[in-house]
């Protein structure tokens, strides 16, 4: 008899893969044990000969956990130690990486649980097991175990402590193990328990606003049915016409006619908001006023399953609560100083939040998810890098959408969504993150990696370390964090498009072709430079930035009034505007492609000014109804007397909101085929906030489907600024093997 060490990485810490091997092993006769470490998980085992043992760890990657995620395995021969039985040891640290897993939506066991009045665990708004509840959102440090985690504060009862020791049962080692008797509870000032929920599903009804504190932070919520508490939350948040988040039970939601894999998607233990085009006549038209499409989400933890049970409505909003720009409320004392204005109605819970985690958001694109805001249910899951990098590389990400992203070993470890980094509350959120992630993974950075721009807190930070640091351009760090995603490492056309990033040459980028072929990467194309009149402030007032496009263009002069008409911006403005982009007063030059779709916005939807990021764009993608419909252009500049042509004939909004998009895809397309053709190129990727475009992502995945061309997508992190971070640390593997001629 010998002696063997199975070595399992990956997804194994807080998904039950302990008590999992016990029971595989006890049932198999096998004696050893079984140990959460700083690597992961290991067991060893007495076995006849590596055969055996190899045998054990192929059966237990085929059965493993549905939580679990393996991505590395080995088996090695160890000094000879006898075992009687088999037993789970003490967690140890032992250095090395171990992958926090995320937090899940509740599983049909514990469902089940909560609707059975006979169960201990009847509506008990905790309830969780080894396959589901809190996990990233509660942990203090690793290895996974209860004494590191905020769980530490509550004692099991004799009945949870027996589930916890029983190899036999669902909750066998479950960390966030808790019950009516022993766990964390709801209160709503003088209630608790079940008539604190009572009352405010009371409230929710009457059509009241209340803050719910939930898995990673607090929710606002009303009826999303009745007009009066949703027009309320827009105009104290100040939010005319932005989307609006929607919940339901699981049983709601599956009378949706919606495809399979979007059913898949929102029913999946990450439980995202699902941006869905479907009708629901039960909704207000308020929730998403700008289009049909609406982010439906399940009630995905067992206090929204327990709160919608008591409610009439079967849909209510839940948004994040929070104020404009800032995090998340994750604690009382936050949630009352910042959402009093909302609201004097909060459901507190007593389980503390230790990392704060706002929802998730996807799409599906192409039969796949595609993710817009990566947060609850995905961080800090990694994103598996094509090369390693020995050292520890933090990349510091973008200032809007802001994440942070430590690499090392293979892995890039995305955080959460922090935010927009414009106020102090998320400069704090994020300086939070980036010491949590490196005390949760134990890691220390070795090399820095950050934006061009000198102002951004992420730049500043990088040089607070006083460690190598490297700058990166922001949108080659785009185009760096598709391929990280994809599996590439050479010879790709990067297309990335959106709204602002500093370029090599001290202006605005944001229409960008990039070409790297045989590790030398070029600037290849860029849609056409124009004056941004008022600098940043351009990103607020589309109409000024259609003055711009149209005098750049040469269709000012005959268009004036129709500007005024469609804009209502007097003439004596456009003169003012005019002569400020002539002049190079307070402007700076810039390729950027959202300028360019809010310019198209603010003619077509009549939106001269961004009452949020995109607006006008998001309101133009918004008025799209045709997927055939298209502009015939061989250059971006002819698009807009494609528009002007259309208004003037009093051809219909929508197609000519269709056309726009198809037009520019049909424009991307053709010059990406030309650029790999040129380069003996065949892969593309894409990224950039314009992306988040589904109408312009869908036309284009169908054009390349047709094409030698492979086109890659985000799957993992978002085409937006949330990718950034994970670029810049992939980037720093090739900072010093590649020639670049931007």
């Amino acid at each position: 008899m010998k002696t063997f060490i199975l070595h399992i990485n990956g997804i194994v810490q807080g998904v039950g893969f302990r008590p999992f091997v016990y029971n595989l092993a006890v049932a198999r006769g096998i004696n050893g044990s079984v140990v959460n470490s700083g690597r992961g998980v290991e067991v060893q085992i007495n076995a006849q000969s590596l055969q055996d043992a190899e045998n054990l760890l192929h059966e237990i990657i085929k059965n493993a956990p549905p939580l679990a995620h393996i991505t590395e395995s080995s088996v090695s021969e160890a000094t000879h130690t006898h075992y009687e039985g088999f037993t789970i040891e003490k967690s140890t640290h032992s250095g090395g990486l171990s992958l926090v897993p995320p937090d899940t939506a509740i599983c049909p066991n514990c469902a089940k649980e909560i609707s059975d009045p006979s169960d201990r665990r009847f509506e008990y708004p905790f309830t969780n097991c080894t396959d589901c509840g809190p996990r990233y959102t509660i942990m203090l440090d690793m290895p996974y175990d209860r004494p590191r985690t905020v769980m530490s504060e509550f004692t099991m009862c004799p009945d949870c402590r027996n589930e916890y020791l029983n190899p036999a049962d669902r909750r066998f080692h479950a960390q966030p193990n808790a019950c009516p008797v022993c766990g964390p509870s709801v209160s709503y000032r003088h209630l608790t328990g079940i008539e604190a929920v009572i009352a405010v599903a009371k409230l929710i009804d009457s059509g009241e606003l209340v803050a719910v504190k939930g898995l990673g932070g607090y929710h606002l919520i009303c009826d999303a049915a009745n007009d009066a508490p949703i027009r309320k939350l827009r105009e104290l948040k100040k939010r005319p016409d932005k989307p609006l988040a929607v919940m339901a039970l699981p049983e709601t939601l599956e009378r949706l006619n919606i495809s399979e894999p979007e059913k898949n998607l929102l029913f999946s233990q990450s439980a995202p908001i699902v941006v869905l085009e479907c009708d629901n006549h039960e909704i207000s038209p308020l929730v998403c006023p700008m289009s049909g499409a609406v982010g439906y989400m399940t009630a995905y933890t067992p206090l929204h399953m327990v709160l919608m049970k008591y409610l009439k409505t079967k849909f209510i909003v839940a948004t994040s609560g929070n104020l404009k720009d800032e995090p998340i409320a994750k604690d009382p004392h936050e949630a009352e100083e910042t959402l009093s204005l909302f609201t004097e109605h909060f459901l507190h819970h007593n389980r503390p939040i230790h990392n704060r985690c706002d929802d998730s958001l996807a799409a599906v694109v192409n039969g796949y998810p595609y993710i817009m805001r990566r947060a609850r249910g995905f961080a800090p899951y990694p994103v598996i890098l094509p090369s390693k990098s020995e050292k520890c590389v933090i990349g510091t990400g973008a200032h809007l959408k802001s994440t942070v992203t430590l690499a090392k070993d293979g892995y890039g470890f995305v955080s959460q969504y922090i935010g927009d980094l414009d106020n102090p509350a998320t400069c704090s959120f994020y300086d939070e993150t980036v010491k949590k992630m490196q005390s949760l993974y134990g890691l220390t950075p070795e090399t820095v990696v950050c934006d061009l721009h000198p102002d951004y807190h992420g730049t500043r930070y990088a040089r607070s370390l006083g460690i190598d640091t490297i700058e990166v351009q922001h949108h080659l760090a785009h185009m760096f964090a598709c391929m990280a995603e994809n599996g590439l490492t050479d010879n790709v056309v990067g297309i990335i498009l959106d709204g602002t990033g500093l370029g090599t040459d001290r202006t605005i980028w944001g229409g960008e072709f990039f070409v790297m072929k045989d590790m030398n990467i070029s600037r290849a194309l860029h849609l056409p430079s124009v004056p941004q009149p008022g600098l940043d402030s351009a990103a607020k007032n589309p109409a000024r930035m259609l003055v711009s496009y149209l005098n750049s263009f040469g269709l000012l002069k005959d268009n004036i009034q129709l500007v005024t008409a469609e804009t209502g911006l007097p003439e004596k403005d456009i003169s003012f505007i005019t002569t400020m982009t002539e002049k190079n007063i307070n402007c700076i030059s810039t390729t950027s492609t959202g300028r360019m779709f809010e310019s198209a916005g603010a003619l077509i939807t009549q939106t001269p000014v961004n009452l949020f990021e995109a607006h006008a764009a998001m309101k133009l993608e918004g008025f799209c109804c045709d997927n055939t419909r298209t502009y015939n252009i061989s250059s971006p500049d002819e698009l807009f007397s494609c528009v002007i042509d259309d208004l003037n004939k009093g051809t219909d909004r929508r197609l000519i909101a269709s056309a726009f998009h198809n037009g520019f895809a049909d424009w991307i397309f053709s010059q990406t085929v030309r650029l790999c053709s040129e380069n003996s190129i065949t892969d593309a990727v894409i990224s950039g906030g314009v992306f988040q475009n589904i109408f312009l992502v869908r036309r284009l995945v169908s054009l390349f489907a047709q094409s030698p061309v492979r086109l890659h997508l985000h799957s993992k992190v978002p085409p937006n600024d949330g990718c950034i971070s994970l670029g810049q640390a992939f980037f720093a593997n090739f900072h010093k093997l590649t020639n670049m001629n931007l």
